[in-house]
């Protein structure tokens, strides 16, 4: 009976301890889950407070785009009439442009008021002409007298207060002015033709054409028209500016290094289009064609042709 008791209480005791064992075992997997199910739940606040904060600044994001669009449309409502006046002002600019350059307004671009149209430019290359560097004679003299137009560089200008020009040269036919490039030519043509006379009176050792120089700058004046012209002309180039590259010319050795301008391209007024100018309203009652008159050359002993002249210069 003892040792039936004993065998009793030996199975309870292992029943107990097994069961213990098991609940233990279970108990792992129901903690694991009940963090799992709060990592859930804390998740899903997570979410839900990131969705509340979305909605809430797409609100806010409405409100601002709507103020946007009402400060937006209360401006265009308050410019619509100056917006409409600049509209018609720029429609309405090209009509006043003609109008004010019928004024002589300065044209875009333009600093001074000027009657004259503006020029065309053109690509002008430069080619050696030695009509124009060799010694006076008939036909090299009148190659740059033919440089003048009829009227000798002078225009009329009937509305020159239009342009702001103070008065020009009284005539019975009307205020008359003079075109800067061809005071510019004169000035190269006076130039050419005292060389020429310094030189030849030199060389050869002619004291008669000598004396008859002196007197011409002695008496003439002939020495401070001569000094002004190459005061004008430096000023005239420097204000034309022309910065064409130039380059070298080959040598018959092939060298390169001398530079004399020839066959270099120049952005140049159209000379065709201001001798077209010059025709429509130059000074007609001029009768010296020649470039560069000597006045008082027939005094000092110069043949001289053509000296009936109304203007001088």
């Amino acid at each position: 009976m003892a040792s039936l008791l004993a065998r009793v209480r030996d199975a309870g005791e292992s029943s107990s301890d097994e069961y213990t064992r098991v609940g233990e075992e279970e108990r792992k997997p129901l903690n694991a889950y009940r963090e799992e199910a709060d990592n859930d739940e804390q998740t899903a606040a997570e979410i839900y407070a990131l969705k509340r904060t979305i909605k809430r600044t797409n609100l806010y994001l409405k409100v601002l785009i709507g103020l946007l669009s009402v400060t937006i449309l209360a401006l265009l409502s308050l410019q619509g009439p100056s917006a409409y006046k600049t509209i018609k002002e720029v429609k309405d600019k090209p009509k006043e442009a003609a109008k004010e350059a019928s004024k002589g307004a300065p044209k875009p671009k333009q600093l001074i008021k000027t009657p004259v149209p503006d020029i065309p430019m053109s690509k002008v290359t430069f080619e050696e002409n030695k009509l124009y560097s060799e010694r006076p004679n008939p036909e090299t003299d009148a190659a740059w007298d033919a440089l003048l137009p009829d009227g000798r560089g002078f225009v009329f200008i009937d509305n020159w207060k239009d342009y702001d020009l103070p008065p020009g040269e009284e005539t019975e036919w009307g205020m008359i002015y003079s075109v800067a490039v061809f005071h510019q030519m004169h000035c190269l043509g006076q130039l050419r033709r005292f060389s020429w006379m310094f030189l030849d009176a030199i060389t050869k050792n002619n004291t008669e054409e000598q004396a008859a120089i002196t007197e011409m700058f002695e008496k003439q004046n002939h020495a401070s028209h001569l000094h002004h012209c190459f005061d004008y002309l430096r000023q005239t180039i420097a204000c034309g500016g022309d910065m064409a590259m130039e380059w070298p010319r080959t040598e018959e050795d092939g060298r390169r290094f001398a530079v004399d301008g020839w066959g270099i391209p120049h952005e140049c007024k159209n000379w065709d289009h201001i001798m077209e100018y010059m025709d429509n309203h130059h000074f007609n009652m001029s009768m010296n064609s020649q470039i560069a008159p000597l006045e008082g050359a027939a005094e000092a002993g110069f043949p001289q042709s053509g000296m009936k002249q109304k203007l001088k210069r």
